[in-house]
């Protein structure tokens, strides 16, 4: 396989779990959105975690960006690649309380544009640029993989777990 084809694979990778996540969460109704998520902090819902991995995914698509202009990788978290100074726990927090009153379908626009914009970032880079040389995470390098698919099983599986314990 070539060095693009194993690229290609990778983005059909990404495609493919976050359109199944995409696809569930969609089919959840008011009730389940509202079901309390343990992970993030308390009170945290799942329409909460929408906007959640939203943001992460944004965040991706903005160090693919950055990585695609300068040529650079990140030798540090994804934050401070991108110089963000606040620390995960403070964007989780101002995620949450900007948009913890906001209505579900401008969450859903949310989640689909950082998605969009996360994919073509991702689209634009050299399979280098992308994939781990070794291994690595679905063989994408971790700072990809971790923001673009394995955040959203982890996720996956605390929305799973909260629908299935009963409501207080």
């Amino acid at each position: 396989m070539t060095e693009e084809q194993d690229k290609q694979t990778a983005i059909r990778l990404l495609e493919r779990e976050w359109q199944a996540l995409d696809i569930w969460l969609r089919s959840l109704d008011e009730r389940q959105l509202d079901a309390l998520v343990f992970g993030e902090g308390p009170g945290w819902r799942v329409r909460d975690v929408v906007t959640h991995l939203a943001s992460l995914q944004e965040l991706a698509g903005r160090v693919a960006e950055k990585v695609a202009k300068e040529g650079v990788q990140p030798t540090t978290n994804s934050r401070e690649f991108l110089g963000i100074e606040k620390t995960a726990d403070e964007l989780n927090a101002e995620t949450f309380a900007t948009w913890r009153e906001r209505p579900m379908a401008e969450r859903w626009d949310r989640w689909l544009q950082a998605h969009s914009r996360m994919m073509d970032a991702f689209r634009a880079l050299r399979p280098d640029q992308l994939l781990q040389a070794e291994g690595g995470k679905e063989g994408m390098k971790p700072h990809f993989a971790v923001l673009g698919v394995i955040h959203l099983r982890v996720h996956r599986e605390h929305i799973e777990a909260a629908l299935k314990t009963p409501s207080p």
